[in-house]
């Protein structure tokens, strides 16, 4: 069997050298490639391409990946990346870059043979790449939907099956619950229901209705917004008619022998000011969620007609109240979760708000809906792939149908729960019609078109053009990852069923320090899942010693990991924060584990926050490469922000992801090392 060196060599005798290089990296088979031995240093090590990875990060921000649509998850890094830090990873330090580029573009199973695993496997982006590029997956997590995520990315079911199972499915919850959304008259369709809350002030007792502005939905010529006849449509405060206006600039509403402000309202910085006695209260006092709400208005759509925006007709309001009869009178008929949420919160919301009980989060249209068809899926006749992927169509459908929905009242779209990566309360609630036929973000039809497309194994990618330096789109048939069997709901600190020396690169992303607990999040979803429980602590920092508890906590992770990594291997992880304490509890954690850092890269990491990003956010990643002490000599760090900064050009990088740098550059200088692989046989 010929080595890349031995077929280059050939490839570089006496003829042209630009021809060759592409000719003898064609030549390459899957069989023929030589991954790095422990003796031997990394690409990820020596030559990462940070910046040309970073542009591709960015070429791809609006891609959509379908598998990676499965289910609604929090800080996916792009595939493109983690594909790239995967060869480099398998790749020895000597090869040439042309070589990483053109197996980064193939759709060849080129890690066959190799395992990789992820201690925080979240979204499962590091273990579907790792197995698109034909290497053996592995990973853990605490929370079970997480892993139920993964297994169908993974092990999707027949594409067929899975479109019989959805229409199946659909036709029998529509025709049980379909009505309580109101039908078609005159072609018109209703697509979205508009409440508004009503509150009781806690100074003066008296109620009164709780709104930011009058306006509902307006056209202020953004990219890809719904057109209307009107430019603005607002409500009047004191009878709520609807009113249409023509000029985009007009500040008043004459309705009820009064002038409006249109952007007058009760909810001013985040507080309702009572119209009665003035009395400022939070949502906390009032406990906004669980309040009385009263139908404001509905949207409905025409085919042949621009979108209108109406007043409830007496049809509409007692749609609701046929909900409220159905859920009473077919409880014990439907798969609704009775349990309370939990109280020991990082983040007090949504209890703040007043929800206590996962169905506090829902209207009763909503609860019928999602508790006739979680019970379908519970006595259909399909098999657990089946099974678990209408669950997960259903949980996801969930985000968008709940009532912390928002809208995006210059776009017309609704605006889902975590938009922003928390638990917020909008003025404005949402409720969304799930069984419209052609549009809606978020519908039951829609949510079944996408599981159905995540079992495909094609994708649109960048990917790096070495003859004019440029990122290119390519569409990518990968090979079927078929294998799920080695993730599992566990902490990573737990002793894990893989033998010593059976884990070729390990690759991770720990949670977030800082940020957000992401366990509290996937709580709304999991209680509709039948393995709702956390299989043990996630990770977080615990107030009043966050960088020491952090630490101990990733420590023991990385020393349970290390015992199933081969010697002389890498262990890479991607990390962000402008917090000293965040740099800090990285330190802490290598100590403990008896890691040294040998290699730090920037990489542009987390653009996925788009509109919902805030100035302070960071987006660049430091990608921190380590080995054992025992396979390292202590040395200098060889970095600095201006060598960062001069890598990534053109790209910038701001203050915040400076600062980060800065800390994190700090922290290395007592545990910077130079590997010895190279040097000696590490045994």
């Amino acid at each position: 069997m010929r080595s890349i060196q031995t077929l280059k060599r050939q490839a570089l005798q006496p003829r042209d050298r630009d021809a060759t290089e592409s000719a003898w990296i064609a030549e390459l088979a899957p069989e023929q490639m030589r991954w790095a031995e422990p003796s031997e240093l990394t690409l990820l090590e020596t030559a990462l391409p940070v910046r040309e990875l970073s542009l591709l990060a960015k070429a791809d921000r609006r891609s959509i990946d379908p598998v990676y649509a499965t289910h609604r998850w929090w800080a996916r890094r792009p595939p493109g990346v983690i594909r790239g830090l995967l060869l480099a990873s398998a790749l020895p330090a000597s090869e040439h870059h042309d070589l990483f580029w053109k197996l980064f573009s193939s759709s060849e199973p080129h890690l066959t043979g190799l395992r990789i695993h992820d201690m925080f496997a979240g979204g499962g982006a590091m273990l579907v790449e790792a197995a698109r590029l034909g290497g053996t997956p592995s990973g853990t997590d605490v929370d079970p939907l997480a892993v139920k995520i993964i297994s169908h990315e993974l092990e999707p079911p027949p594409a067929a099956e899975l479109a019989k199972a959805a229409a199946e499915m659909l036709k029998a919850v529509t025709e049980k619950v379909g009505l309580l959304f109101g039908s078609k008259r005159a072609g018109w369709t209703p697509l979205h229901f508009f409440y508004v809350h009503n509150v009781t002030c806690p100074g003066c007792k008296k109620s009164s209705h709780l709104y930011r502005n009058l306006i509902i939905a307006r056209h202020a010529s953004r990219s890809g917004g719904v057109l209307r006849d009107s430019k603005v449509v607002a409500f009047c405060p004191s009878c709520f008619k609807v009113h249409g206006l023509t000029r985009l600039g007009q500040k008043e509403l004459r309705c009820c022998g009064k002038r409006h402000s249109l952007l007058a309202g009760t909810f001013v910085n985040g507080k309702f000011q009572c119209p009665k006695c003035s009395r400022r209260s939070s949502h906390k006092e009032l406990q906004t969620a669980t309040a009385p709400s009263r139908l404001l208005a509905i949207e409905e759509t025409h085919h042949e007609q621009r979108r209108r925006i109406r007043v409830p007709r007496p049809s509409d309001l007692k749609n609701i109240e046929s909900a409220d009869a159905y859920l009473k009178t077919h409880r014990a008929e439907l798969s609704v979760p009775s349990s309370k949420l939990e109280t020991a919160r990082v983040d007090s919301r949504p209890l703040s708000y007043g929800i206590e009980h996962p169905r506090d989060f829902f209207t009763s249209r909503q609860l019928a809906v999602f508790g006739t068809a979680f019970k379908w899926v519970d006595d259909c006749h399909y098999d657990a792939a089946i099974k678990r992927a209408l669950t997960l169509a259903l949980s996801n459908a969930l985000t968008t149908n709940n009532r912390l929905c928002s809208y995006a009242t210059d776009y017309g779209r609704l605006a889902p729960l975590f938009s922003v990566r928390s638990y917020s309360l909008p003025w404005l609630s949402v409720e969304l019609n799930p069984f419209h036929p052609g549009a809606g973000r978020g519908t039951l039809p829609r949510n079944m078109q996408r599981i159905q497309k995540s079992t495909s194994n094609k994708a649109r990618r960048s990917v790096w053009d070495t003859k004019t330096g440029k990122p290119i789109a390519r569409h990518l048939t990968f090979p079927r990852c078929g294998d799920a069997s080695g993730v599992r709901c566990a902490s990573a600190a737990e002793a894990l069923p893989l033998a010593p020396g059976s884990i070729d690169i390990c690759l991770f992303d720990p949670p977030y320090f800082d940020y957000i607990a992401y366990s509290e999040l996937s709580e709304f979803y999991r209680v509709w899942h039948a393995q709702g429980e956390l299989s043990g602590e996630p990770l977080l920092a615990k107030r009043g010693e966050e960088a020491a508890s952090f630490g101990r906590q990733l420590g023991t992770c990385l020393e349970s990991i290390l015992k199933a990594l081969k010697n002389g291997r890498p262990i890479a992880f991607t990390f962000h924060s402008s917090s000293q304490a965040a740099w800090e509890a990285i330190g802490v954690a290598l100590d403990q584990s008896d890691l040294s850092i040998t290699s730090m890269w920037p990489m542009l990491n987390d653009l996925h926050m788009g509109h919902h990003g805030k100035d302070g956010n960071c987006e660049w990643d430091v990608v921190v490469v380590c080995r054992r002490q025992t396979e390292c000599l202590p040395a200098p760090v060889p970095y600095s922000i201006a060598s960062w900064t001069k890598l990534a050009r053109p790209l910038a990088i701001a203050e915040p992801d400076r600062r980060c740098m800065r800390i994190a550059l700090q922290m290395a200088k007592a545990r910077f090392a130079k590997p010895l692989a190279g040097r000696k046989k590490i045994q």
